[in-house]
């Protein structure tokens, strides 16, 4: 494997990460916001919500744009599996690509 092919495969993991941490961390926070049986369910998106500034309050924009960041990671996944001569950036870049792909699928199911 080329040097140049190298640096991309590893950019292109990282761009994957670097994409996937914000739905991860929303994901993480609604699953424990979720185990509060005490709230109903609309009080639980309230809840949510208060996490982010008032002018972003919105929980269809906010899916939206995780959905969108998820599916590009799962992109940058897979085209870094691709590129990669396989080895541990090729097994890297598949298990990014399921992780972004399954929180891809998440939040397309949480927009319907």
């Amino acid at each position: 494997m080329s040097q140049g092919n190298i640096r991309s495969v590893r950019n292109y993991i990282r761009i994957s990460l670097l994409l996937l941490i914000l739905p991860l961390l929303y994901l993480l926070l609604w699953l424990s916001i979720q185990g509060n049986e005490g709230l109903t369910y609309f009080e639980q998106v309230q809840q949510l919500m208060s996490y982010f500034p008032e002018s972003m309050r919105n929980p269809f924009g906010i899916t939206l744009a995780f959905f969108g960041m998820s599916t590009i990671s799962a992109v940058f996944g897979i085209y870094g599996y691709l590129k990669s001569e396989g080895g541990y950036s090729g097994v890297m870049s598949l298990v990014i690509f399921t992780v972004a792909a399954l929180l891809a699928f998440w939040f397309m199911i949480s927009l319907v």
